[in-house]
């Protein structure tokens, strides 16, 4: 996985998790003391945040910093795929694992 497709993944889980507990980008810039163009530029990838600001970002949202981390390791064979339909098949996999997490199954 290069830093482009990690800042993404990123990304994602922040995302995730914040929808998870119903906060608005908004909400969770305040709680974290960043601006909401902060938390959308992680959001879509474009900015990754500091391990500072990742553990914020992580106690804001009630997770582990890891939990916000993907794997190096590339998940599934999504490689070969266009890398919006690959985006879309993490997203997937993200979901699944929120989802298997939160109903004790993760």
């Amino acid at each position: 996985m290069d830093e482009k497709a990690f800042n993404a993944g990123i990304g994602r889980r922040v995302r995730d998790a914040r929808l998870q507990v119903g906060l608005t980008q908004e909400h969770l810039a305040r709680k974290t003391g960043l601006t909401r163009g902060s938390i959308t530029n992680i959001e879509s990838g474009a900015q990754a945040p500091p391990p500072y600001r990742l553990a914020r970002i992580a106690a804001a949202l009630s997770v582990e910093p890891a939990d916000l981390l993907p794997s190096l390791e590339p998940q599934g064979h999504t490689s070969d795929l266009p890398a919006d339909l690959a985006d879309a098949v993490a997203s997937v996999v993200s979901a699944a694992e929120t989802m298997g997490a939160r109903d004790g199954q993760g």
